[in-house]
């Protein structure tokens, strides 16, 4: 069966009696889970049925590309812009960037966020009502401090709230979205959940048995576990929501994560021990996963090998929704088209642009600003650094670098990812004029 083109798919899945209400999305985007931590990708090990349902009877993509930890994959999501373009620092999101709140908001679209912000930082950082945001409920946010978890210090539309140590963050982020759904149900409306889970520290969840004590060498690991359920059920109380207030066919689900799993922890996977490569720029450190779901829109049992990265998601959004995309350069491409079932425009390389905290990070490729700047471009078998070094992706941990004359087919991926890297910006425009101006 051919697949049908976008407008008579929609006219064919949604009847239309007079106008045809708009497409709700809504994004949700888990802090520091590499995709191996997902029954859907293969995990035996992490439980998450309520993803792993949506996977199923949505579309899953197997090679989805965040950056290597939170700031980064932060504004290249939400901007469309790959960090090149628009990284200062760590902490922050330049202000004169155009984000997808902005682009929703601007579309009639009523938009709220919940769950970390941490994009405030320095003199250039911004804010939810900045950012395009009708409504927020944030941590890491001006006038918040520490504690995410239990006793949760969180800002809601400027007001701090008061909560007890038997209050649990993550539960406040998801009841506000779903009370803005609830009053959003005649729509159309953008939510982004940058969830708090899973980050460290891994205290116990609301589920966790409170008999398994803490004295156990892998508390951490089985912590970490029970939050990533928690995440997963997270996800499902939102699901349910849409489905009681009678908008899962008129709303898209997006499921992702910022980058891979904390370093401190080691997990199995199969017959592996993996060891979580958050802040690293190799496969573990930044390989998400991507599902997307919409009941008779989005081709149940889809799974998609094209490759994606975090530019693509502002496009996807605007192409759901209509919206207009900023008036500026931007990176991405939409992936909508597959989660149709069609063949849409699959990119043929990513780029990778990551200016690293960990020092770490970079012993490896960095050069540039300070020798910390790590750029690369890969497509789904390669992987190609601008010092030279060129890697299969199936050598999980950069080991063994791929000499010319490997195979045709290494080398020919060699010359059309250095033709991705000369096809990019030399220097990352905004990094370095805050170095000149530090300098003067």
């Amino acid at each position: 069966m051919k697949s049908l083109p976008l407008l008579a798919l929609l006219l064919f899945t949604f009847p239309v009696f007079g106008k045809q209400k708009p497409l709700n999305v809504i994004l949700i985007m888990a802090d520091d889970s590499a995709a191996d931590n997902y029954g859907c990708y293969g995990s035996t090990y992490f439980q998450s049925p309520r993803l792993d349902s949506l996977a199923r009877t949505g579309a899953k993509f197997n090679h989805c590309y965040s950056e290597p930890v939170c700031t980064p994959s932060r504004c290249k999501i939400m901007t469309g812009r790959d960090g090149i373009r628009n990284y200062v620092a760590f902490g922050t999101l330049d202000k004169d960037e155009v984000t997808f709140g902005t682009m929703m908001k601007n579309a009639g679209y009523a938009t709220a966020v919940a769950g970390k912000w941490q994009l405030h930082g320095g003199t250039r950082g911004s804010l939810a009502p900045q950012c395009g945001f009708d409504t927020y409920c944030l941590w890491n946010y001006p006038g918040t401090s520490r504690s995410r978890y239990w006793n949760p210090s969180i800002m809601r539309d400027g007001k701090l709230l008061e909560t007890t140590e038997k209050d649990y963050g993550p539960d406040i982020f998801t009841d506000f979205l779903i009370e803005f759904v609830e009053q959003n149900k005649e729509g159309p409306f953008f939510a982004y959940y940058p969830m708090v889970l899973v980050h460290s520290p891994f205290p116990k969840t609301p589920e966790s048995d409170p008999e398994d004590g803490d004295t156990r060498k892998d508390q951490s690991l089985r912590n970490f576990r029970d939050m990533t359920l928690y995440a997963d059920q997270c996800v499902g109380r939102i699901v349910d929501a849409l489905e009681k207030n009678g908008l899962r066919e008129r709303t898209v689900v997006i499921y992702t994560t910022d980058n891979g799993t904390h370093r401190s922890l080691t997990y199995p996977f199969g017959k592996e021990q993996r060891r979580g490569e958050k802040a690293f720029a190799t496969d573990g450190g930044s390989h998400s996963p991507l599902i997307i779901n919409c009941p008779g829109l989005v081709k149940s049992g889809t799974v998609c090998d094209d490759i994606v990265d975090f530019s693509d998601f502002m496009p996807t959004i605007a192409e759901i929704t209509g919206a207009k995309l900023p008036n500026r350069k931007l990176d991405g491409r939409s992936f909508w088209p597959q989660c149709l079932g069609q063949k849409g425009n699959p990119r043929e390389w990513i780029f990778q642009y990551y200016y690293p905290k960990l020092k770490e990070a970079a012993q490896a490729h960095g050069q540039g600003v300070n020798g910390l700047e790590i750029v690369w471009a890969q497509n789904q078998n390669y992987k190609l650094y601008r010092d030279g070094k060129f890697y299969a992706t199936s050598d999980r941990q950069e080991k063994a670098p791929l000499p010319a004359g490997t195979s045709k087919d290494a080398d020919a991926a060699r010359t059309l990812l250095q033709g991705a890297l000369d096809s990019m910006p030399k220097k990352a425009a905004k990094l370095t004029a805050m170095k000149v101006k530090k300098k003067k």
